[in-house]
């Protein structure tokens, strides 16, 4: 399990420049993006993190409620972190 969500962690961290979407666990490229709403549901049952991995500035701007920032070239390093918190990491970029 921790192997796989940092694999995607790694991926969405490379590929999150390119593309904005939300990638739940077992997801990626060419995966179908998680719906908005059941992402803020899964947050509000407490069961995911939304993680915006824009930039401190594009943060700052405006995020979703509740959103960590950790920006996309720091994802890999605080991977550990992330695994730690015990939720869904569901990572999005606007």
């Amino acid at each position: 399990m921790a192997r796989l969500v940092g694999r995607i962690l790694v991926l969405a961290a490379a590929l999150a420049p390119l593309a904005c979407v939300l990638w739940p666990e077992g997801a990626g490229p060419g995966a179908s993006a998680m719906p908005l709403a059941e992402a803020l549901e899964r947050r509000d049952r407490g069961e995911a993190v939304l993680i915006d991995v824009r930039s401190r500035e594009a943060y700052a701007e405006g995020h979703i409620p509740g959103a960590l920032n950790i920006g996309a070239g720091d994802i890999e390093t605080r991977a550990l972190d992330i695994r730690k918190m015990g939720r869904l990491p569901i990572l999005y970029c606007g």
